[in-house]
């Protein structure tokens, strides 16, 4: 069971990324709250594992970068990347300073310093059927 403080935040949040971090922090960049639009410069987490996960792997696998929404254990793309990197990772971020997005990420204004790495090997998730790989035509309707 995961801990939550005391404002129903969990203790630990987790960033999917398909680059290694090595330096120990991960790096404020700009992007927009889901919901909203707005332009801003944060780190974004996730309180779901399995969900970072997922966003860490599946932009390794789309090749042209158009990936639709996606579903717990799976990524509808338009092009596979041929040449999968073969890890993925999901780093593990203390909440302290993290708000919660009206789409359910959270971000923080702050560069945030790793508790810990975790290692994805992206081919045995699609292997073991863990990820579902779904290589769509031309639009983003699911098959």
């Amino acid at each position: 069971m995961e801990e939550i403080t005391m404002n129903n935040k969990p203790k630990i949040l987790y960033h999917g990324s398909g680059i290694e971090i090595t330096d120990g922090f991960i790096r404020v960049k700009s992007a927009y709250l889901t919901r909203t639009g707005e332009d801003i410069t944060a780190v974004f987490a996730l309180s779901d594992f399995v969900h970072a996960k997922l966003y860490a792997i599946m932009r390794l696998v789309a090749d042209d970068g158009k990936i639709s929404p996606c579903e717990r254990d799976a990524v509808y793309i338009q092009i596979i990347n041929q040449e999968i990197p073969k890890k993925a990772y999901v780093y593990e971020l203390d909440s302290d300073g993290f708000q919660q997005d009206m789409g359910g990420s959270y971000y923080c204004l702050t560069d945030k310093k790793i508790k810990s790495i975790i290692e994805i090997d992206v081919m045995q998730e699609i292997k073991n059927g863990k990820l579902k790989v779904h290589v769509l035509k031309k639009e983003f309707n699911k098959p």
